[in-house]
C-alpha cells in the first residue's frame, strides 16, 4: 500500500455556535473553580463555629448524620438552624468580597448551575454530530456524562480562543 492509498480522516470544522458553546463551558468552569474554594472555606468555618444538628425528621433517613459536621449536609438542618447558618455564610461571603445576586443566593450553587446550563447548551449544539443532546445526556451515568463533556471539550478546545484574556 502506498502512502497515497491510506485513507485520510475528514477534518472537523466546528460551527461558530459550537465554538461559542465550548467557550461558555470553559468560562463557567473557571468561574466555578475560583468560587468553590472561597465558599467551601467559609462554609467549613461556619460549621466549625458551633454544633449543628439535622432536623429530627431528616436524621432518620439512611445516610443522614444526626450532627452536621460537613457543609454538604447543611440542607438537613431545621429551618431555624439553616437560617442561622445561611446568615453566617452570607456574612462571610460579604467579608470575602464575593458577589451574589441576593443574600439568598449561594455563589457556589449559582456557579455550579451556570456550568450545568453551559454544558447542556454545549451538548445541544453538538447533538447533530454526537446524536446526544442535553436531555439524553442527563439520563447518563455521571461518569459517562463527564467523559462525554471531556471528549467534546477536547474536540473543540483547539478552536477556542483564550476567552479569559479578552478585555
Amino acid at each position: 500500500m502506498t502512502i497515497s492509498a491510506i485513507p485520510t480522516r475528514p477534518s472537523f470544522k466546528p460551527t461558530p455556535e459550537m465554538i461559542a458553546a465550548a467557550e461558555n463551558v470553559f468560562l463557567a468552569m473557571a468561574m466555578e473553580g475560583t468560587t468553590r474554594p472561597i465558599v467551601e472555606s467559609y462554609q467549613k468555618k461556619v460549621i466549625a463555629e458551633r454544633e449543628w444538628y439535622s432536623d429530627p425528621a431528616m436524621s432518620n433517613a439512611p445516610g443522614i448524620p444526626d450532627r452536621v459536621t460537613d457543609p454538604k449536609y447543611a440542607w438537613t438542618m431545621s429551618n431555624d438552624d439553616f437560617a442561622v447558618y445561611r446568615k453566617r455564610c452570607n456574612e462571610e461571603r460579604i467579608a470575602a468580597k464575593l458577589p451574589a445576586e441576593t443574600d439568598d443566593h449561594c455563589p457556589l450553587l449559582v456557579a455550579e448551575n451556570i456550568t450545568r446550563l453551559a454544558k447542556t447548551a454545549l451538548l445541544d449544539t453538538m447533538a447533530g454530530i454526537t446524536n446526544i443532546d442535553g436531555t439524553k445526556a442527563a439520563a447518563m451515568k455521571a461518569a459517562d456524562y463527564d467523559k462525554l463533556i471531556d471528549i467534546t471539550l477536547r474536540l473543540l478546545a483547539p478552536f477556542v480562543k483564550n476567552v479569559l484574556a479578552r478585555p
